[in-house]
């Protein structure tokens, strides 16, 4: 992956819950301490992403990001971690604010964990 209107974008690769199948999204992240944050942001819709939806039955995930493929768990972040990693995802994309004015849902953060153990 690569840049999408200057912003860095990965590819997550998920295990659909319900079909087992492989299931790709673009997303845009921020990297923080080598790890890569994103938002569940869907836009601001009420429902969740199914991407995010995926990550419950199955947290294990494969990321290309920054030319690499990596290994990761996907982690929800809560409370002050979730705090900071949002303030840095809106100053990359300010319109997750807007996304989540829009919606009475919580939009999650997730950190994408490298896990060189499943490589």
């Amino acid at each position: 992956m690569g840049r999408l209107a200057g912003l860095d974008m990965l590819l997550l690769t998920t295990v659909g819950r319900k079909t087992g199948k492989k299931r790709y999204t673009t997303l845009l992240f921020k990297k923080i301490d080598g790890h890569y944050y994103c938002a569940g942001s869907f836009g601001g819709s009420p429902k969740a992403p199914q991407w995010y939806r995926n990550i419950f039955s199955n947290p294990d995930v494969e990321i290309l990001a920054e030319g690499k493929f990596l290994n990761a768990t996907a982690v929800i972040l809560e409370d002050d971690l979730k705090a900071i990693a949002w303030e840095s995802l809106i100053d990359i994309y300010p319109n997750f604010q807007k996304y989540q004015n829009k919606t009475d849902r919580v939009i999650p953060v997730i950190k994408f964990q490298y896990n060189p153990n499943r490589d």
